[in-house]
């Protein structure tokens, strides 16, 4: 299943809010927006009114719109049920391994690696492919109908959990956490999510 740009430009709004990178308060400009991920405004403008509807961004005078605090305590529940989520999923593909097409999720390294060599790890264009990402494996581990559903939670996957610590650069990260999925094994798998998901997480409360 293809992703879409409309679908692409959602997620990464709604990451960058959650996860505080667009700080409450802040005004949204669609123009801003559409220039910034290099797309056209109608994506952008389709997001925000799904954001709005969603409470996580909320519109003021003269149309303006502007981010809906999420505070810390919000962020470390979506953490804990990020941390949740993955282990499910783990266990759901372990699984089924076997039938699973890794093909198409290792292929997805390619995009991931060509943002960060071009745009840098703080980059949307790094965001949105590591997004891509992490649900094209939450499709994988899933049927259609279940996975669609879960795809509209706001689990966090922020990108400041894969920073360029020494033996663990942001591919070859998600290439061993493939790896570790494709395995067969459960608990390497369960073990694996639980350790991408927490490295480089400031919250000491979650890796108890």
């Amino acid at each position: 299943m293809t992703t879409t740009t409309r679908e692409r430009v959602y997620r990464f709004l709604r990451q960058q809010i959650t996860t505080g990178e667009y700080a409450g308060g802040i005004r949204l400009v669609e123009e801003q927006i559409a220039e910034e991920l290099g797309v056209s405004r109608t994506p952008v403008r389709e997001a925000l009114q799904r954001l709005t509807s969603e409470g996580l961004v909320m519109r003021i005078r003269r149309g303006q719109l502007v981010v809906v605090s999420v505070d810390a305590e919000a962020r470390a529940e979506l953490h804990l049920l990020r941390v949740a989520f993955d282990e499910v999923a783990a266990r759901s593909l372990t699984a089924k391994a076997a039938r699973v097409d890794w093909a198409p999720l290792y292929a997805l390294l390619d995009p991931l690696e060509a943002a960060l060599r071009k745009h840098g790890i703080g980059s949307p264009q790094f965001s949105m492919a590591h997004l891509d990402l992490h649900m094209a494996i939450n499709r994988a581990a899933f049927s259609e109908t279940t996975s669609s559903f879960l795809q509209r939670q706001a689990f966090l996957y922020p990108t400041d959990d894969y920073v360029q610590q020494p033996g663990h650069e942001p591919v070859s990260q998600h290439r061993a956490l493939l790896d570790d999925l494709a395995s067969g094994d459960p608990e390497r798998a369960v073990t694996a999510v639980r350790v991408h998901a927490l490295r480089g997480h400031g919250n000491t409360t979650l890796t108890e």
